[in-house]
């Protein structure tokens, strides 16, 4: 039987990001199991032992027949789960600890953390489109331009000020140093070329800790939200990076967006390209949605 066919149990297992919020989830890990069995959860606890386990661990516990695994950490580390978790019928949950948790916004997740095990018990269990780029599942975003050239960047900055300032900052030194790169973007056939500041698919309405970047998203519409940005001066940037913030930074001219299954973007050298917040380099990125792929713990 696939764990995608098998009836889940009502057992949970809480997979910790160690190096989560700045080493929150190795001090907190404790903790954390144990206000989720006050909540009244039937939980276990595992560590990630190291980058991209998280992944592993969860298809495991969807194997094993958990009802519900629980991404204790941040955009990353729910990232990794989810991968682990598409298509198997195992539900995420979130523990938001990390830099963004831009993603447990989008599910309606309480900010104080003492308010997150009883959330998880009485919140309700949906079904969610996820993106995938280049064979990787994505909850948030993906896109690559100034977005992916600003994550090289902002690792430092958040740890030293904090994620919401931290990606503003960094946000600023990227508008100051890069420069819009070709592309040819083909968004459900429609062919796009020339010079972009970026292009971001989203599947939730936020990226970098608090971003708008499509406030008309919507987890279960079996689309993307896709994002161009063309080439923005230097004053014209900034003003779109302050407007980011609200999700009033479309125009319908400079900045557009329309909705789109498939997206194809191939540029002229490699460029970096942002994932849930994780960096890579990519030339080629190839993003689709795969809808209804997800069971989630939402509001």
């Amino acid at each position: 039987m696939s764990a995608a066919s098998r009836t889940p149990d009502d057992r949970a297992l809480a997979i910790v990001n160690p190096a989560a919020g700045n080493g929150a989830g190795q001090r907190l890990a404790a903790r954390i199991a144990r206000t989720l069995r006050d909540a009244g959860l039937r939980v276990e606890i595992e560590r990630t032992p190291a980058q991209g386990e998280g992944a592993r661990l969860a298809r495991e516990a969807a194997e094993a027949g958990y009802g519900m695994v629980i991404a204790v950490g941040g955009d990353g580390t729910a990232n990794e789960i989810a991968n682990g978790l598409v298509g198997s019928g195992t539900a995420l949950a979130l523990y938001p600890i990390g830099a963004g948790n831009d993603f447990a916004r989008a599910l309606g997740y309480p900010r104080r953390r003492r308010d997150v095990p009883r959330f998880i018990r009485t919140a309700r269990r949906r079904t969610i489109d996820v993106g995938d780029a280049n064979g990787r599942v994505f909850l948030n975003a993906a896109g690559v331009g100034i977005d992916g050239h600003v994550a090289e960047r902002v690792v430092a900055t958040v740890r030293i000020v904090g994620p919401g300032l931290g990606w503003f900052a960094g946000a600023l030194a990227g508008i100051a140093t890069y420069q819009p790169i070709p592309m040819r973007v083909l968004i459900d056939g429609e062919l796009r070329s020339g010079r972009f500041l970026t292009v971001v698919a989203a599947n939730a309405t936020h990226f970098g800790g608090g971003m708008r970047v499509a406030p008309q998203a919507e987890l279960d519409d079996g689309q993307l939200d896709v994002v161009l940005a063309g080439d923005l001066g230097k004053r014209e940037s900034l003003l779109a990076l302050a407007k980011l913030y609200r999700g009033t930074h479309v125009n319908g001219t400079t900045i557009t967006t329309q909705r789109a299954r498939v997206v194809e973007i191939e540029l002229a050298q490699p460029a970096a390209s942002e994932l849930d917040g994780e960096v890579t380099r990519v030339q080629n990125l190839s993003i689709r949605v795969r809808p209804r792929a997800l069971d989630v713990i939402a509001r």
